[in-house]
């Protein structure tokens, strides 16, 4: 990592935060610059904006989704059977405090954000990324009927989400039980391919 990284990532961690305990109103890039223990000119020079800073964290928080979650597809493996791998990267992300804090954070503060900030966060949000690349492997590999990846992806994610991810970030629940987990992912799947396997 090089030093300028590694101000950026000082920056990033020091306005998390500042965001975590002020929120994003009440935060300025001067306290920013003395809780990253760097010149505000350093900051500025890294992040343009507090808007910019923001949508920094949250491409760092779409980057450790993608981390986290990648996968390449196999064409000699059953769905299933990578299905349960894909599945199982995202309940250990969901299980992990520090993700859940970031992503609270930045589903709390994108509410209160000008339409400008939300737009971006919806379009990096809805860049390629390796879970819907897998996704659209299987789709050109036939083994998923769809001509939808985007699509695809969002729906299986969404049986895991509903369970082990919306209910800890807006209820603060905690994660299910192991069991449970097990539960869920074995039926997510069935369902799944249920529908979008393509029938003998």
């Amino acid at each position: 990592m090089t030093l300028s990284q590694k101000k950026r990532a000082q920056i990033i961690n020091a306005a998390i935060a500042e965001f975590k305990a002020s929120g994003y109103a009440a935060t300025s890039m001067d306290r920013v610059a003395q809780t990253a223990q760097v010149s505000k000119r350093t900051v500025y020079n890294h992040f343009p904006s507090k808007q910019a800073l923001f949508i920094g964290i949250v491409s760092m928080m779409l980057d450790v989704i993608s981390a986290a979650t990648k996968m390449d597809y196999s064409s000699k493996l059953s769905l299933a059977e990578q299905l349960q791998q894909l599945a199982q990267k995202e309940l250990r992300l969901f299980a992990d405090p520090e993700f859940i804090d970031l992503a609270r954070l930045v589903i709390a503060e994108a509410i209160h954000m000008p339409e400008q900030m939300v737009a971006t966060m919806q379009h990096m949000a809805t860049l390629e990324n390796s879970i819907n690349y897998w996704f659209e492997c299987a789709i050109k590999d036939g083994r998923i009927q769809s001509e939808n990846p985007s699509l695809v992806s969002s729906q299986f994610l969404s049986m895991l989400k509903g369970r082990c991810f919306w209910p800890q970030i807006i209820n603060r629940m905690p994660m299910p039980s192991a069991d449970e987990q097990a539960e869920l992912v074995q039926s997510s799947i069935a369902m799944f391919l249920s529908y979008y396997q393509p029938k003998p």
